[in-house]
């Protein structure tokens, strides 16, 4: 088997699924984490963006 490595800490994946993903499960959790985090829309967000006038939806 060829050195697989996790693509976020470096280390040396062994499980097929992992070599898969290219992340281990322990770093696949903080990946998915990181970007789910990153990707949610808050109230404050939309009202903030209203008030500089980026939803405009034809009004």
């Amino acid at each position: 088997m060829d050195n697989y490595k996790c693509k976020l800490c470096g280390k040396k994946l062994t499980n097929w699924k992992s070599i898969q993903r290219g992340f281990g499960p322990v770093c696949e959790n903080k990946y998915l984490d990181d970007i789910y985090k990153n990707q949610q829309v808050t109230l404050y967000s939309i009202l903030a963006e209203r008030e500089k006038g980026g939803n405009n939806n034809g009004k």
